[in-house]
């Protein structure tokens, strides 16, 4: 064996080891974001009766990709979040799919809350000022990434490594951005939402999963804990209910603060 050779072959062996720990490394039994939230003055917000839940889960996401990047906190719009993905995939819709409102993003940035509040209601012919879309482009600058941790399926829920992924992005101090299939009439017991049957929900609702808690009782063996947008309540849901419901998981960080989960992007 070659001395070239056996420096690949003790590098492919250091890696797979690597790899393997990586892999069996365990989790902490919870972890909770909301005090970075705090500390951040960025609040939990209402969508109103818009159907914008997609567009709070992404601005979610990027108030505290750009606060864990900048050092402080700011809150965002909603609201050009909404025009910017409509400008970019050409279309004229309240709310979104993630990957529509990142194309959104890419294409404008976004400006804060001030510069653009949320409407009651939704008015495509009211596009922002020329000055605040020229400002909001400078937060490309930052270089924040989307890393997709299971796309888009209304078919499927979590697999073990999406599950596990979603978890550990959430250990290393991102939120998570989640489509769900929701239930048509919702149950909650001690603020943890309740299992539903399939022929029971619809698709669907986004959320921002904050947190998680293992907890043996509850189905699945834990919750996810989440900020909504919708019906002024913010929760918890099982283990158990991702693992069916969830349609699709995203995150967001900046290139000089990255923090790989271990899930395919």
């Amino acid at each position: 064996m070659t001395a070239p050779f056996k420096t690949i072959v003790c590098l492919l062996f250091t890696s797979l080891i690597t790899l393997a720990e990586t892999a069996v490394a365990p989790l902490p039994s919870s972890t909770d974001l909301r005090p970075e939230f705090t500390k951040w003055n960025l609040p939990s917000r209402r969508q109103g009766r818009r159907p914008t839940c997609s567009a709070f889960a992404v601005t979610g996401a990027l108030e505290f990709a750009l606060a864990r990047h900048r050092g402080h906190g700011e809150v965002l719009s909603v609201e050009f979040l909404n025009w910017a993905s409509n400008d970019a995939i050409g279309q004229a819709y309240d709310g979104g799919f993630f990957s529509d409102l990142w194309k959104g993003y890419l294409a404008h940035g976004i400006c804060t809350e001030k510069e653009m509040p949320y409407a009651p209601t939704f008015d495509p012919a009211k596009p922002p000022a020329t000055n605040i879309v020229s400002d909001a482009k400078t937060n490309l600058a930052l270089g924040l990434q989307l890393h997709w941790i299971k796309r888009w399926n209304v078919r499927t829920g979590l697999k073990e490594q999406e599950f596990l992924g979603i978890k550990q992005t959430l250990t290393k101090g991102w939120p998570v951005c989640g489509g769900f299939r929701w239930p048509n009439h919702e149950k909650w017991s001690n603020g943890i939402l309740q299992m539903a049957a399939t022929n029971e929900v619809y698709d669907g609702h986004s959320l921002l999963l904050v947190g998680y808690r293992d907890e043996p009782a509850q189905p699945g063996g834990g919750v996810f804990v989440f900020r909504n947008s919708s019906g002024g309540r913010d929760g918890q849901m099982p283990y158990a209910y991702a693992q069916t419901f969830m349609n699709d998981a995203a995150w967001i960080d900046s290139e000089s603060n990255t923090a790989q989960a271990t899930a395919p992007n």
